[in-house]
């Protein structure tokens, strides 16, 4: 998480997942489709003045369309249990949580809680890697360096008038 998390902004959440250990090992990029109401984070779902007594803050409105999150999950490296009250991780998300009711105020933080299990929640989906790198090293050792001599001929004149305007109003000109 980047930035100060004391400052005003509107309500944090909080969202458990289940993700498969293998996963959470590898340090795996995944995405989800965020429910339009989240647990209160101040409350736990208890009730509070943030989410108005009801535990739960929406983060859009009924009509609008579903919110998808792409994660990457930090490298675990410990044993991890594959239990309910096995370790998890929790990861802050700035400006995913929810809206504030005053204008001009930054979205809440999203605290997605993350835990390992053999299978993954069926809202939580593994994005593949883009490109193999072992596809990318040969075309990049293959393919020559190209200059774009255009581009360099065309800084080079523009320098060389921005030069002689600063030559001709510094009185050396």
């Amino acid at each position: 998480m980047t930035g100060a998390i004391d400052v005003p902004r509107g309500a944090d959440v909080r969202l458990k997942v289940r993700v498969e250990t293998a996963w959470l090992r590898q340090a795996a990029t995944i995405e989800l489709d965020l429910p339009r109401n989240l647990t209160c984070a101040a409350c736990d779902g208890g009730g509070c003045d943030k989410c108005e007594r009801a535990g739960a803050v929406s983060i859009r409105g009924r009509k609008d369309p579903t919110e998808t999150l792409r994660v990457t999950l930090p490298r675990q490296t410990a044993d991890l249990e594959t239990t309910d009250s096995g370790r998890s991780i929790v990861v802050r998300i700035p400006e995913r949580g929810g809206w504030p009711e005053r204008k001009g105020l930054p979205r809440g933080i999203l605290m997605l809680q993350v835990l390992p299990a053999e299978a993954a929640d069926p809202s939580v989906r593994l994005v593949p890697s883009e490109i193999p790198l072992a596809e990318v090293v040969p075309e990049a050792v293959a393919a020559p360096a190209r200059t774009n001599w255009t581009l360099i001929v065309a800084i080079a004149v523009i320098l060389w008038i921005l030069f002689l305007i600063w030559l001709r109003l510094s009185g050396h000109g």
